[in-house]
């Protein structure tokens, strides 16, 4: 580096462009660091024992006078160590905060990931996480994709705030369930624990959540309900919910789950079926049909390989 250029960083006298790279300089490494520190202690010491009185009177000055110079120095030269430690972390932060992470679920499996907060983050089949290596200092911001469920550790300096395509939800400490799909257009959002503040980007309507509340997105405008079965977010331990679906509800979900395309012929002839229970995720599409085949013998089921695609015939 530059000895004149760290001389006008002392200064404070850089462009913008230079003090980039002094920081860029001093992230290098620890060695650049002590370098500065070391420089800006000589610099100081040698402005506080600089001659400011004639000689004469300079030699007449008693020890502990010399002795109190010397203590002030080194003060100063701490306090402006610390000071530029301070200020270097704080634009470590400011970087890794804009250093976005990303997480994607592959179909049929679900994952958990921990923030750099202590906040857990249960992602479902599907779902694609973003997220700052670090948060800022003011806010922790995360962009989700499908569906998530988050524990939030509570920070009251700090507004958690996840953004999806159509909604924003911005807590405190809480635990709640979001399903954000932009193709399908749909939202919602549950409360599980504490209270959660729901805003739509498009209207500017919002709602605050209580306990066992549920938002949907309905016609681009928020509706709020009562959450109808909990069993719904038993997702993060590997189990689909299909009760009270029928028989079309339970096809959108395997498509949902496993990232394929499902077919029906003759959709008019499906009986009017209300299913109950819970499947383990992990054992396939085709486990899931068959369990539903058990129960509801009117219809056969063929796999296309090279379109993704099943193929359901109502007998």
């Amino acid at each position: 580096m530059d000895p004149r250029l760290l001389l006008k960083y002392q200064r404070n006298e850089t462009s913008q462009e230079e003090l980039i790279e002094v920081l860029d300089w001093l992230d290098a490494s620890e060695e650049n660091r002590q370098e500065l520190d070391r420089l800006d202690f000589i610099s100081n010491l040698d402005m506080l024992t600089a001659p400011t009185q004639p000689a004469a009177r300079k030699r007449t000055a008693s020890r502990w006078r010399i002795a109190a110079q010397w203590s002030a120095g080194i003060a100063a030269a701490l306090l402006l160590c610390a000071w530029t430690g301070r200020f270097l972390a704080e634009k470590t932060i400011e970087r890794h905060a804009r250093q976005m992470m990303t997480i994607s679920v592959p179909n049929g499996q679900s994952m958990s990931v921990v923030l750099s907060d202590g906040t857990t983050v249960w992602l479902n089949s599907g779902s694609r996480l973003e997220y700052p290596s670090i948060f800022s200092p003011s806010k922790r911001r995360v962009c989700i994709s499908g569906e998530a469920l988050f524990e939030v550790v509570h920070d009251a300096a700090r507004p958690f705030v996840v953004e999806t395509y159509a909604c924003e939800a911005e807590v405190l400490g809480t635990k709640f369930n979001i399903r954000a799909d932009a193709g399908a257009q749909r939202f919602s959002a549950a409360l599980l624990e504490g209270r959660l503040k729901i805003s739509n980007l498009r209207t500017n309507e919002s709602v605050i959540l209580q306990p066992d509340d549920q938002v949907d997105l309905i016609d681009g405008h928020l509706q709020l309900n009562r959450i109808a079965d909990s069993d719904d977010f038993r997702w993060i331990e590997g189990l689909m919910n299909l009760n009270t679906l029928s028989f079309e509800e339970v096809i959108r979900k395997f498509e949902d789950y496993y990232g394929i395309r499902i077919t029906v012929d003759k959709p008019q002839s499906i009986p009017r079926l209300k299913y109950h229970g819970k499947i383990r995720v992990s054992n396939g599409v085709d486990h899931a049909l068959k369990l539903v085949q058990t129960t509801s013998n009117f219809f056969t089921y063929t796999f296309d390989d090279e379109s993704n695609t099943i193929h359901i015939k109502i007998i």
